[in-house]
C-alpha cells in the first residue's frame, strides 16, 4: 500500500512538472496596447505591440486611422511603438487593428474609440455677478427706518434678558 502511494505521488509530480514546463516554453501571444484608451477622434494615439514579429518594423492599419502606421522595435525592450492619428469622423465603438509583419504574418486586435466631444462655447463676456442690489441710490428714509428697527430689537432683547435674570 505504501509503495502504491509513493508511485502515485511521483507520477502526479512528474505530470505537474511536465505541464508546467510546456507552459514555460510556449510562445507568448502578442499583446497590443492603445493609449489613451479609449482613443479620441482627431487625436494621436500611441500603439505598443509586445511580441509577434522578429523584424525591426511592423505595420499597423485600421479603418479608424488616417493611414497605416509603422511601428518600430525598441532594441532594449523588444516592444514595437508608433503613433497613429484617429480619423475625425471615426465612429464611437470598437475598431479592429491589423498588424502585418514583413514575413507576411498578421495579427488582429481591437481598440475603442470614444464619442467625439463637442467643445463648449467660450464665454463672450464676464459673469454678471453685481453686488446683489446692495448699492443703489441711498434713501435717507430707508436708512433711518433700518436703524430704528435695529435699535428697537436691541432694546427688546435687553428687556427680556433683564426680566429673566430677576427670576
Amino acid at each position: 500500500m505504501r509503495v502504491a502511494r509513493v508511485l502515485a505521488t511521483a507520477a502526479l509530480s512528474s505530470l505537474a512538472l511536465g505541464v508546467g514546463a510546456t507552459a514555460v516554453h510556449a510562445d507568448p501571444q502578442p499583446t497590443l496596447t492603445v493609449s489613451p484608451s479609449p482613443a479620441r477622434p482627431g487625436s494621436p494615439a500611441t500603439i505598443s505591440l509586445d511580441g509577434g514579429c522578429d523584424a525591426s518594423t511592423v505595420t499597423a492599419s485600421s479603418g479608424a486611422f488616417t493611414g497605416s502606421v509603422t511601428l518600430t522595435a525598441s532594441s532594449a525592450t523588444g516592444i514595437y511603438r508608433g503613433t497613429a492619428t484617429i480619423r475625425r469622423d471615426a465612429r464611437a465603438g470598437t475598431h479592429s487593428i491589423t498588424i502585418s509583419c514583413p514575413d507576411g504574418a498578421t495579427s488582429a486586435f481591437t481598440f475603442t474609440v470614444a464619442r467625439a466631444s463637442t467643445p463648449s462655447p467660450a464665454p463672450t463676456r464676464g459673469a454678471r455677478g453685481g453686488l446683489g442690489g446692495s448699492i443703489t441710490g441711498m434713501d435717507a428714509t430707508k436708512v433711518a427706518t433700518g436703524a430704528g428697527l435695529v435699535t428697537l430689537a436691541a432694546a427688546g432683547g435687553t428687556l427680556v434678558l433683564r426680566r429673566r435674570a430677576k427670576h
